[in-house]
C-alpha cells in the first residue's frame, strides 16, 4: 500500500518500497549497525545471484496515514546495544517523518546478530 497525502502543492503518494530504501539507508547511516538482516527467504535467495534486495531488512506497514516500522540489523560487536537502538529509532523517525511529511506510530529493532 502506498502512502498518500495532499497539501497546497496537491496530492503526493509515495510506494512503500522508497520508503523502505529510504529506511534503509538511514538506519546503515547509524553508528553500530553493520548490516540489515534478511527477513524472507526470497530476500536469500536475491543474495546468491549477487543481487541485493532494496528493502533488505525492513518491514513497513502503513494504516490510516500512520506507519509502523520493524527493522532487523546486525550490530557491530562492543557498542552498547541500547544505545544504538535509541539511536536507530530516532533517526529512522526522524528522517521519514521529515522527508516523507507521515506520521511513524512505532519502530521496533529487532537485533538479529553481532559481527567483529
Amino acid at each position: 500500500m502506498a502512502l498518500s497525502t495532499s497539501n497546497i502543492y496537491g496530492n503526493i503518494t509515495i510506494s512503500d518500497d522508497a520508503v523502505a530504501m529510504l529506511i534503509s539507508h538511514v538506519a546503515l547511516e547509524c553508528y553500530g549497525v553493520v548490516e540489515l538482516a534478511s527477513r524472507r527467504l526470497s530476500d536469500s535467495l536475491m543474495e546468491l545471484f549477487n543481487k541485493v534486495p532494496l528493502t533488505k531488512g525492513v518491514k513497513l506497514v502503513t494504516m490510516d496515514n500512520r506507519m509502523f516500522i520493524d527493522l532487523y540489523v546486525i550490530l557491530k560487536a562492543g557498542v552498547t546495544r541500547e544505545a544504538v537502538v535509541e539511536s536507530l529509532k530516532s533517526s529512522v523517525q526522524y528522517n521519514v517523518e521529515h522527508l516523507t511529511g507521515m506520521r511513524v506510530k512505532s519502530v521496533n529493532v529487532h537485533i538479529v546478530g553481532v559481527k567483529l
